[in-house]
């Protein structure tokens, strides 16, 4: 496993695809964009009106996609409810089209400069 940042904004797939000759994961650091970011990333429009299709909050939208896109994401929260909203994404999936419109945000933006 290696851990990147990845977000809808800055999504990385030739790493992903990289890692997966050698059968290595990647799990998505600052998921919802990281500190000072989360907005940007949860209220985008195209994230809110999956979301509003599904009966999901737009988090929910960025983790299920990231699970199907073959990430490993581990949200960070100390809030309880964000918690359970976020173990909350295993009943439902993003359609085909959504995965494509999902994929159509990435702008390889990274947040982090390190």
């Amino acid at each position: 496993m290696v851990q990147n940042e990845n977000h809808p904004y800055y999504q990385n797939t030739m790493l992903q695809d990289y890692l997966r000759r050698y059968g290595t994961v990647v799990e998505s650091w600052y998921p919802f964009g990281g500190r000072g970011n989360t907005d940007k990333v949860l209220k985008n429009g195209t994230i809110a009106a999956i979301a509003d299709h599904h009966g999901k909050t737009p988090a929910q939208i960025v983790l299920r996609w990231q699970i199907q896109a073959g990430y490993i994401v581990i949200p960070g929260s100390s809030n309880p409810a964000h918690i359970a909203e976020n173990a909350n994404v295993f009943d439902f999936e993003l359609t085909a089209d959504e995965m494509q419109s999902m994929k159509k945000l990435d702008k390889q933006a990274r947040f982090e400069n390190w």
